[in-house]
């Protein structure tokens, strides 16, 4: 029975390099699955050999009620993950800049932003408008996909890190709030009091308020009745003060008129004036030629007869003056001032005068004619005449006092009626505004009347008021006296804590569900984790190799009359060999360089034999039925199995096709099995895919058999392949 397998193992005992070929089909599924195993071992044990950024641009934000305290969370943040191995990745705190330029490179892994209001936003938690607080965690796919899903596990532990701290701080603020309230309610408690006290005040005064409030009502009547009389005395007013407004008017331009009027007297007062000035120096002049006259008188009376002659001559020009300009002068002035009685009274006496002298003048001619006979009589005249003109002239004298007395008084009248004109002015203005002072105090008291009217229907309301005010007052009393008993009574239901307690609760509040992960059958590491996956691959290549170096069926022995049977034993023995040095070698690898571990040794050593053998079988049928094709097939078959095998996601993660062929694979249950047994499982697991295995084994080894049969028979499609591989 074992001959044939001897025979074909006993050809690589020939030379170096097919014994060398020996050893290469025994490593290289050790090689293969330790460098795979090794590789992916324990990488989330080594993320901190990550390089990462972090961007802090927390500008820190006031605590609630905190008095200035201020909390900078991007700071504690960054405090919290930099030291090396305490945030997962290496984290290196960076400018923005350089974090973005070193994922774009490479350099780092993965870049955490934390934005400017980040502890803005966690404190808002404590206030009216809350607010999540965000990080941006960003990682580029172009340098490893992996990397980015594995920092999005981190980003999670670093928020729920977070968010507990924060919640327990919140909490805890929450439960200081509760000693706040208890505080808050002694002292409502308290002010309760004293609004019950202030009440009781209340009502007192509210009972004297309703008292005034009803006096005030009677006296609003009075004084609605007293504006009733003021309204009609201050109609009557109206009409007065109307009536001394046009009066006044009136006076002003009288005045006003008798300004102008006095203005023309004392203008003529002064022409008079002048005029009988002038009649005074003129009634002098003729004073003194009288005196001359009568001096020459005298010398004709003395007998000198020129003289008398010279002094008819002289009295003549004096007649003449007197009766020439004064004349016109004085006609001048009883034309200026027809109506003046002193201007009347020198008109009388100048025409007086002027007869006078006429009547001189005569009897001055006929003296001179009769000089020598009348000499006595002459002088007699003339004596007569110079006491009449003498007289004149005291009257003229008196006369031109007269005017000048009335010339002032024309001034001062002119000046007391400018006064009195502006006066006038300024009454018939106040009277104006008097008037309208009037007019305006009419509709004031028109208004006063209407006031008055709703004071009335105020105080009445405010006397009804005032008495449902007390009314309200007294319920006031009794409700405060009620809430400050209420509150007394829930002062004594709000608990309050203590700083330990505070923590404690607030710790539990905060995460109020702690949940523990627990693996049952848990394995050491990620790479043991890995390893069914991976030992089933390590063996499968192992198959591949091992019908590369050595033939799947002896052909020399397809010429003899060996049994099929025998000739497919004989080609499957020497594979199962080289399986079981492949487990071994495999497995010696896995335990002294990587520290591998099973939980049932074994058990697990058994089925891996298990595993190459079945594995070995299924090489051997397609390289005996196909030739280098059927390698090519295996090949395909080991892209098939690590899609569908379930090595490390479920299957069930996978495209249903993928779930479907799943059971038909021998990887399948290989990797089934192997993790129950490495990981210590349900061992009727290992079992049931230990059955499948060995009934996948028994059914290629009866195909190879039935290949053998055929091979006996040599077509010609075997002498020439269309392909050979």
């Amino acid at each position: 029975m074992f001959s044939l397998p001897w025979l074909e193992l006993s050809r690589f005992k020939r030379h170096t390099i097919t014994r060398l070929a020996i050893i290469v089909v025994a490593v290289i599924p050790a090689i293969y699955g330790g460098l795979y195993l090794a590789s992916n071992w324990a990488p989330t044990d080594n993320l901190d050999k990550l390089q990462a950024a972090v961007v802090n641009a927390d500008e820190g934000a006031e605590k609630p009620s905190s008095e200035g305290e201020k909390l900078h969370a991007g700071d504690e943040l960054v405090d919290q993950i930099t030291p090396k191995g305490e945030g997962g990745f290496d984290w290196q705190e960076t400018s923005l800049q350089e974090a973005n330029d070193g994922l774009a490179e490479g350099k780092y892994f993965a870049v955490l932003e934390i934005p400017k209001n980040f502890s803005e936003r966690l404190v808002s938690t404590g206030g009216d408008d809350p607010e999540q607080a965000g990080l941006n965690l960003r990682t580029d796919d172009a340098h490893n996909f992996i990397v980015g899903q594995m920092a999005g596990t981190i980003l999670n532990e670093i928020k729920s890190g977070l968010n507990e701290t924060t919640t327990a701080e919140y909490v805890s603020e929450v439960y200081l709030g509760f000693n706040d309230i208890h505080s808050s309610t002694k002292k409502a408690v308290d002010g309760a009091r004293q609004l019950n006290d202030g009440a009781v005040d209340l009502h007192d005064g509210t009972g004297e308020l309703s008292d005034g409030a009803h006096a005030l009502d009677k006296g609003v009547g009075t004084l609605q009745n007293g504006i009733g009389d003021l309204d009609e005395g201050a109609g009557e007013l109206e009409k007065g003060s109307g009536d001394l407004k046009t009066g006044a008017d009136k006076l002003a331009k009288s005045t006003t008129e008798a300004k102008n009027g006095s203005k023309k007297v004392a203008d003529g007062a002064g022409q008079v004036a002048d005029g009988t000035g002038q009649l005074r120096d003129t009634a002098d002049e003729a004073t003194d030629k009288a005196e001359d006259l009568k001096d020459k008188a005298d010398d004709l009376v003395d007998g000198t007869r020129p003289k008398l002659n010279q002094a008819e001559d002289d009295f003549d020009s004096a007649r003449n003056t007197v009766n020439g300009d004064m004349d016109d002068r004085v006609a001048q002035l009883r034309e200026d001032y027809p109506d003046d009685p002193n201007v009347a009274k020198l008109a009388d006496d100048m025409d007086n005068l002027g007869g006078d002298l006429d009547k001189a003048h005569g009897r001055a001619s006929k003296a001179a004619d009769e000089a020598k006979d009348l000499e006595d009589p002459v002088k007699n005249a003339v004596d007569d005449v110079m006491g009449k003109i003498r007289e004149a002239d005291k009257k003229i004298g008196k006369l031109d006092d007269g005017a000048q007395k009335v010339a002032t008084g024309a001034d001062d009248l002119h000046s007391g009626l400018i006064k009195l004109d502006a006066g006038a002015g300024d009454l018939a203005k106040g009277a104006g505004d008097l008037n309208d002072g009037v007019i305006a105090l009419k509709d004031g008291t028109e208004k006063a009347k209407t006031g008055a009217a709703d004071l009335k229907d105020g105080s009445s309301q405010l006397a009804d008021g005032s008495d449902e005010l007390d009314k309200g007052a007294k319920k006031l009393v009794d409700g405060s006296g009620d809430l400050a008993d209420k509150l007394a009574d829930g002062l004594k239901q709000i608990p309050t804590y203590d700083k330990s307690d505070r923590e404690n609760r607030s710790d539990v509040v905060a995460v109020p569900v702690d949940a523990e992960k627990l693996k049952d059958n848990s394995v050491d590491a990620y790479g043991e984790g890995l390893a069914a996956f991976f030992v089933s691959l390590a063996l499968w290549i192992g198959g591949m190799i091992t019908y590369m170096v050595i033939n799947a069926i002896p052909y020399r022995a397809l010429m003899s009359s060996a049994k099929s049977s025998r000739i497919a034993w004989a080609g499957y023995v020497p594979g199962l060999l080289f399986g079981i040095a492949q487990v071994a070698v495999l497995y010696g690898v896995l335990t002294f360089a990587l520290d591998f571990s099973a939980g049932a040794w074994l058990w697990t050593l058994l089925f891996s034999i298990l595993v190459a053998a079945s594995f070995h079988a299924v090489h051997q049928l397609c390289v005996a039925a196909l030739g280098g094709v059927g390698r090519l097939v295996a090949l395909v078959l080991l892209m098939v199995q690590i899609a569908s095998a379930g090595g490390t996601y479920p299957v069930q993660t996978a495209p249903g096709i993928f779930q479907i062929i799943s059971p038909f694979l021998p990887m399948t249950h290989a990797v089934n099995g192997l993790r129950t047994l490495i990981a210590g499982g349900d061992m009727f697991i290992a079992a049931q895919s230990a059955v499948v295995l060995l009934l996948m084994t028994a059914i290629c080894l009866v195909a190879t058999m039935f290949v053998c049969g055929r091979k006996r028979t040599v077509t010609l499609t075997q002498l020439h392949p269309s392909l050979s591989l």
